[in-house]
């Protein structure tokens, strides 16, 4: 940048202040019953000062993990906030379509229809109504191509309220308390300290023949309930001396 200003000083000091806050955030994987696909899509309305383009977002889950999410500026100018909704609304139909096929050659085919979960009305109505309303002919292929997935039943629309719209955090500022509960809704969790796993009662001592079992520690009992961090200890210094992998494991009861 050849001549930056105050303005983009400040925009830097938003950006390091959110990597400072956020440095210690990662996303927390569990297993799951189910493993049914489902997506929140959401848009802001001429958010860019600059050419007035939207910005598109949206996040896919199967079962309660997130498994890909995209923010992206939207290519062209929306004339209406329902436009700018829908537009989104096709970028993440085609997202989950991708998903479904690869899920499929995986061997994981999706038994019930995926769901895609958004907050505007307006744009619900769109992809159920067979009537295509001429003031809406500059999205057409994006019209089509939603509305023909859930007529052919390959894809469910579901209305949510803005409040629980996940995919809003991508899109739109919004209070610390807000920010915080989606945070959890995407599986966010602050990662324990290394420090905090490692058994460091022997730093400075080899592991004796006898305590080669200690290396890693399994507790089932506090895996089973969605604990993991408090489930499995590892001693780092004692696995340095392990000379067999028969001994790297002991299961507690």
């Amino acid at each position: 940048m050849h001549a930056p200003t105050l303005s983009h000083l400040k925009m830097v000091r938003r950006i390091l202040r959110y990597l400072k806050g956020t440095i210690n955030l990662g996303l927390d994987f569990t297993s799951h019953t189910t493993l049914d696909l489902y997506a929140f899509s959401d848009s802001d309305w001429a958010g860019c000062p600059t050419t007035r383009h939207s910005t598109t977002g949206y996040c896919t889950f199967i079962g309660h993990n997130p498994i890909s999410w995209c923010v992206k500026k939207q290519n062209t100018v929306s004339r209406s906030s329902t436009e700018a909704e829908y537009r989104a609304m096709a970028h993440t139909a085609a997202e989950i379509t991708w998903l479904t096929f690869l899920l499929k050659d995986l061997g994981v085919p999706q038994s019930n229809p995926p769901v895609l979960f958004y907050d505007n009305l307006s744009a619900l109505h769109m992809t159920v109504n067979p009537v295509f309303h001429s003031r809406s002919n500059h999205i057409e292929f994006d019209y089509h191509f939603v509305h023909e997935r859930v007529a052919l039943g390959l894809l469910v629309t579901r209305h949510i309220s803005t409040t629980h719209q996940v995919a809003g955090i991508f899109t739109k500022p919004m209070p610390k308390a807000t920010l915080a509960v989606l945070c959890l809704k995407l599986r966010l969790q602050p990662r324990p300290s290394l420090r905090e796993d490692i058994n460091t009662n022997l730093p400075n001592q080899r592991a004796l023949p006898d305590q080669r079992a200690q290396g890693i520690s399994i507790n089932f009992s506090q895996l089973a309930s969605d604990q993991p961090a408090q489930g499995i200890s590892i001693n780092f210094s004692q696995l340095a001396s392990i000379s067999g992998a028969e001994h790297c494991v002991k299961i507690l009861a």
